[in-house]
């Protein structure tokens, strides 16, 4: 009788103890995964980024496949976003479906448009303005990806020179160096703006790189590496 009682005792103390290692280790997985989570990076920072042209504007159009510059900006601006969420900033897309921003369609949607674009960088405050386009030309030669920024901002300049390294080190004939552009997306805001003219579908190489997902995972990260690499994260 008396050994099992001493039997019953070591069971009950062996039981015990594995309950208590079980409860330990789920009490330190739960912190682990809970440190995890608060440990995410998160960068007070905001960038807006243009995809530009919209239903019923599609921007240029592929000299071969009739592709419309619009959609294209969307899925470009939409991966460079991703990436930047996964870094922790904070992004604000102009539009995220294929319609542009211009309410009823009129002959001044395009004036409404811009200034609808407009009115979301004023009420976000970003931090950087990002604007998304495919170019095009009659000379159908012309190819490769390029920056522009407003003449007024060198810190501007300073964004699009470090978007345009990475062009040029990634993208075929990009090689360009960056341009001045008067145009209205660069005068928004006093943050750095620019204009990533992504390449040609004026051009059949591009226009065909262009297509391809591969590609545009390629331009996307080109622009996020430069953003990231210009405010040094």
């Amino acid at each position: 009788m008396h050994k099992k009682k001493t039997l019953f005792s070591l069971i009950t103390i062996l039981v015990s103890g594995i309950i208590l290692l079980s409860a330990s280790f789920l009490t330190s997985l739960a912190s682990t995964v809970s440190a995890q989570i608060v440990e995410t990076p998160t960068i007070n920072y905001t960038i807006v980024i243009d995809p530009g042209h919209g239903f019923p504007d599609p921007g240029s159009i592929g000299k071969n496949s009739k592709v419309k510059e619009s959609d294209l900006n969307l899925v470009v601006s939409s991966l460079l976003a991703d990436k930047l969420r996964k870094v922790g900033i904070n992004v604000v897309l102009t539009r995220t479906d294929e319609n542009g921003l211009y309410g009823l369609y009129s002959t001044t949607y395009k004036k409404r448009d811009m200034a609808k674009r407009k009115e979301i960088i004023n009420d976000v405050k970003p931090n950087m303005v990002v604007s998304v386009h495919m170019n095009s030309f009659t000379n159908t030669k012309l190819r490769g990806a390029q920056v522009f920024y407003d003449k007024s901002s060198e810190i501007s300049r300073e964004l699009a020179l470090s978007i345009q390294n990475f062009f040029t080190s990634e993208l075929p004939a990009s090689d360009k160096g960056v341009s001045v552009g008067d145009y209205f997306m660069l005068k928004c805001t006093d943050a750095p703006s620019v204009i990533c003219e992504c390449g040609f579908l004026s051009n059949p190489e591009d226009e065909k790189l262009l297509l391809s997902p591969d590609y545009q995972e390629k331009v996307a990260n080109c622009i996020f590496r430069g953003i990231i690499s210009f405010i040094n994260i």
